[in-house]
């Protein structure tokens, strides 16, 4: 029966309710759809950061990472690999050289970071090998070969089959040269990443530095992300020697990203609500005074204050839960479409800062529930204090108001 009657009064005003249902509707839309955007842009962030950069966790030799020096090298990768390849987690590895040098053009000269690569593991590692835009990966040159991104291809004026001069230092110290010919051009997602190296293959570049056997960096591939920290613990405690960092440790600042992540959501949400509760809360105060006699008469008839408290309830609930549902069922289409399709950024230099320029917005089952407990509770709060000032009218006073 209060339900019934509760119904009825809610659609004593249609205006008035459409209006507050259509603004918790279109708020809510508004606050998940930002969060999947932004979700989905950090979610594509850090695939692009484990599979392109990081991988799950890495190996280095205490402060190589800091410091970048060509003598900090651990001088048996191969035995590792093969160690951490048995695990049933690890998807792919890969041993590195890693190098800072210059980088010299008939056109231009810079610094750059010079990555000597494994092909073929690299490319079950990295997938370096899917993103090449001209050439072929590693092949087209005997001697030397190099891949370059199409960002560096520019600034250097180079094309395939262009020479390249690397100068660096060796681990004895000594500044060496070597002529390195194009052979692929690449292009990632990632400006940054782009800008930053160019890829040689391990034993031309172990030749210059005099590494014959020996690999600055090692990286794993795992088939579960999550496990990333627990799977570094595991080899630290087997090499202690070395370093062995998962990619949330390797990255500055993606620990707080995908923390932030997480909390997004209920912040934003959070703030469209409260400001949503306010609305609500003003328009059942006015229902409240609008029905100051009734609502004595009723008290006056023998209605216990607790039914009167659990139909003003019942009203605000009425219509947070029509207008709730609409706003999670317009995000939840917005969301699927647009995190099939995507939404093209390009030109909002994003893939300056290291994002993809196509967002695909994200959310999980487990956020639009969590979304629609903060709708209720908002709705319980934003009935209370119209229920209680109905609950303290005096009934004769109520009735002779008109």
């Amino acid at each position: 029966m209060l339900l019934k009657i509760a119904w009825q009064n809610v659609w004593r005003n249609k205006v008035r309710s459409l209006v507050v249902i259509t603004a918790v509707a279109l708020g809510l839309w508004a606050g998940v759809f930002a969060s999947a955007f932004v979700k989905g842009m950090m979610k594509k962030k850090v695939e692009n950061v484990i599979k392109l950069e990081m991988s799950d966790f890495q190996i280095h030799q205490p402060n190589f990472r800091d410091e970048l020096s060509v003598k900090l090298f651990i001088p048996n990768p191969d035995d590792i690999q093969q160690n951490i390849e048995q695990n049933p987690q690890v998807i792919a590895t890969t041993s590195r050289l890693i190098s800072q040098g210059m980088i010299s053009s008939s056109a231009s000269n810079g610094s750059i970071k010079i990555v000597g690569v494994n092909p073929e593991k690299e490319a079950a590692t990295t997938g370096i090998n899917e993103l090449l835009i001209e050439g072929k990966y590693f092949e087209g040159s005997k001697r030397n070969p190099v891949l370059i991104s199409k960002k560096i291809a520019e600034e250097y004026r180079l094309k395939l089959r262009s020479k390249a001069v690397l100068t660096i230092q060796d681990v004895e110290g000594e500044i060496i040269a070597g002529a390195f010919r194009v052979v692929g051009i690449f292009e990632s997602e990632n400006s940054m990443f782009d800008k930053q190296q160019i890829f040689v293959r391990q034993k031309d570049l172990g030749k210059l530095i005099k590494i014959e056997r020996g690999s600055h960096e090692i990286a794993v591939l795992l088939n579960d992300h999550d496990a990333a920290e627990a799977q570094s613990l595991f080899y630290q405690g087997q090499y202690p020697d070395l370093e062995i960092k998962p990619w949330l440790d390797l990255s500055t600042g993606m620990r707080f990203m995908v923390e932030a992540m997480d909390v997004y959501l209920f912040y934003i949400v959070g703030i469209i609500l409260l400001a949503l509760l306010f609305s609500i809360l003003n328009t059942m105060l006015m229902a409240v005074l609008e029905r100051v006699r009734e609502i004595g008469m009723l008290m006056a008839i023998g209605m216990a204050k607790g039914k009167i408290f659990v139909m003003i309830l019942l009203e605000t609930l009425i219509l947070s839960m029509i207008g709730g549902p609409l706003g999670l069922l317009l995000s939840y289409g917005f969301v699927e479409y647009f995190g099939k399709h995507g939404i093209n950024l390009e030109g909002a230099a994003y893939e300056d800062a290291g994002f993809s320029s196509i967002v695909y917005p994200y959310l999980d089952g487990n956020s639009y529930l969590n979304v629609a407990v903060m709708v209720f509770i908002m709705a319980l709060l934003a009935a209370i204090y119209p229920a209680q000032k109905a609950l303290k009218l005096n009934p004769v006073e109520a009735i002779r108001k008109i």
